[in-house]
């Protein structure tokens, strides 16, 4: 029970940057063998891209590219739509739609770091992410459309 007690107060004594890590370092760039597996791996990643894709902006996505897609997880839910994906148009309407979600939480991300001083260089990093993600999807747009 000392232990514990020790391991405690050794805890609670440390300075407030310790227990939180917010200067993250930056993850290199990972080769992947396909889009489908690219976006899946990042885009549900909110620590990776900055952003967390809910089941409803999933939906709307789906929605506003006129394909069905059920509520389910949502690394299915994604899979689902980027498979449904045939022709470049399509890859760059249905872009378009995540670009918007993106531009949503980056416009609310600016808003709290003007809200909050002692938070701005954490939604810095988060903007950062969501703006290097749609330079992914604009990378994987000019790469699916030199293959054509």
């Amino acid at each position: 029970m000392d232990d514990l007690r020790k391991e405690f107060d050794e805890w609670m004594s440390r300075s407030k940057d310790d227990c939180c890590d917010t200067n993250q370092e930056e993850e290199p760039e990972e080769e992947f063998p396909d889009y489908v597996i690219e976006l899946t791996t990042v885009m549900l990643v909110p620590k990776r891209c900055g952003i967390y894709f809910s089941k409803r902006d999933l939906r709307r996505v789906g929605l506003e590219n006129e394909i069905s897609i059920s509520l389910k997880q949502r690394i299915r839910m994604l899979t689902d739509l980027l498979k449904s994906i045939f022709a470049v148009e399509e890859m760059k309407k249905m872009f378009a739609s995540f670009y918007d979600i993106i531009d949503e939480r980056i416009a609310i991300y600016e808003e709290l770091s003007n809200a909050s001083e002692s938070a701005k260089d954490h939604f810095q990093t988060h903007i950062k992410k969501a703006k290097s993600l749609k330079e992914r999807l604009d990378r994987i747009i000019k790469e699916s459309s030199a293959d054509q």
